[in-house]
């Protein structure tokens, strides 16, 4: 069995990949570049992604099966909390990188968090459902729910909102844990992904999807079902594990083999359907890109479409494994590829412009501090990680050419 590299050999081992926009400028394609991409191909300048922040999140070396660290990290002004699925959730130092507590749990946390004020609320790989303090990582309460917990929790109006892997929704007092109700669907006769949606709160509504196939619009207040409808038909994996996604009045969810959907909120009515499968969210553009949806597909593929039709407009094709929940940035898209590396595509061309390679891919859909400019997440070994991402003039790559460090970044 492989052993894990540490922190600091894996970064060795792993430097940054770079395109130039000028190389790229040389290269013959159909279509148009964005304004953004000929401006800094004609300023000879690069993107580049630079790691600020490692760390091995294990107290120990792992050196059992492969496990799924596909936690987002949870970041702040001065701190980041970040669970693995190994051994438990941890609160970092931002700016110094120390260790500020750990919170030890039996097959860690694999979901993500739910933060409000001093206290966080997530499930983990043990069966328990749990509230911590934010400051000391002390545990407040703890609800047995009998089955992993593969997301986060949502938090509305002090009553947080969980599902298991069992296809069981709990209804608690965020103070308390106090149960107030439960909703069981009954499965039976298939196999099932290993993942769930996240509760998503629309007014009056919980969105929920299910291993059978159904996207489910429950009552908040009591669990019980407004509407449901069937979208997963597939003859292997019919999950609904996309968590719902509202936008203007409309639901966007898939299932894993069958197809990605456009429903009106209030009733469940299917506005369109596309023969795509994922188990993740769609990304909802914003500016230019403000009617476009982003899609990260079972086959491998990140696909653009048109968010009032459905229609595919462009697709990039990964060359293995398959592509996190996209996140879009001004002119960037940003992924982690399964099999692959962090990258960051140009939005208008779709032509990679940097990408980073932190050993065995990762799964963890990336966090953007928008106003620092760095990329987090956590990469299939366990490895968090802080890339930082800015504009640098060619010329500086050589060793032999001097330049004024005052002028070596831009901002976006």
């Amino acid at each position: 069995m492989k052993k894990r590299m540490s922190s600091l050999a894996r970064l060795n081992a792993h430097p940054v990949v770079i395109l130039t926009l000028a190389t790229m400028a040389l290269i013959i394609v159909s279509g148009c570049s964005s304004v953004r991409e000929r401006l800094n191909q004609s300023a000879g300048r690069e993107l580049v992604l630079e790691p600020v922040f490692v760390r091995h999140t294990p107290e120990r070396q792992q050196f059992g099966y492969r496990q799924l660290n596909r936690m987002t990290p949870v970041i702040a002004n001065d701190f980041v909390i970040q669970g693995n699925s190994i051994d438990g959730l941890i609160k970092y130092d931002r700016k110094s990188g120390h260790e500020l507590w750990r919170l030890p749990i039996e097959n860690g946390v694999e979901g993500g968090v739910a933060l409000s004020g001093d206290n966080l609320y997530f499930g983990a790989g043990d069966g328990l459902l749990r509230s911590a303090s934010l400051s000391t990582g002390a545990v407040n309460w703890t609800v047995p729910v009998r089955a992993e917990l593969l997301s986060a929790p949502t938090l509305d109006s002090g009553v947080l909102f969980a599902q298991t892997g069992a296809d069981v929704i709990y209804g608690l007092e965020a103070g308390t844990g106090k149960l107030l109700w439960t909703y069981n669907r009954l499965v039976t006769g298939n196999l099932s992904v290993r993942s769930t949606t996240r509760p998503v709160v629309a007014g009056d509504l919980l969105l929920v999807g299910f291993s059978d196939g159904s996207l489910v619009a429950l009552k908040k207040r009591d669990g019980s079902i407004k509407w449901e409808r069937k979208l997963g038909r597939g003859n292997r994996f019919r999950d609904v594990d996309s968590t719902a996604v509202v936008n203007r009045g409309r639901v966007y969810t898939a299932s894993y083999d069958g197809v990605l959907a456009a429903l009106k909120l209030e009733t469940g009515e299917i506005l369109w359907q596309a023969e795509l499968g994922g188990y993740l969210p769609v990304t909802v553009g914003s500016g230019a890109s403000a009617d476009r949806l982003y899609f990260s597909t079972a086959d491998g593929r990140i696909v653009e479409l048109d968010e009032a039709t459905g229609k595919e407009l462009r697709t990039h094709k990964l060359s293995s494994g398959i592509a996190t929940q996209p996140v879009v940035h001004k002119n960037l898209l940003i992924f982690g590829e399964s099999e692959g590396a962090l990258r960051v595509l140009d939005l208008g061309s779709l032509r990679t412009l940097a990408q980073y390679q932190s050993g065995n891919g990762l799964l963890s859909t990336p966090a953007l501090d928008r106003d620092q400019n760095e990329i987090w997440f956590i990469s299939s070994a366990a490895n968090l990680y802080a890339m930082k991402l800015s504009y640098r003039r060619v010329a500086d790559r050589f060793p032999w050419k001097k330049s004024d460090s005052s002028q070596q970044s831009f901002s976006f």
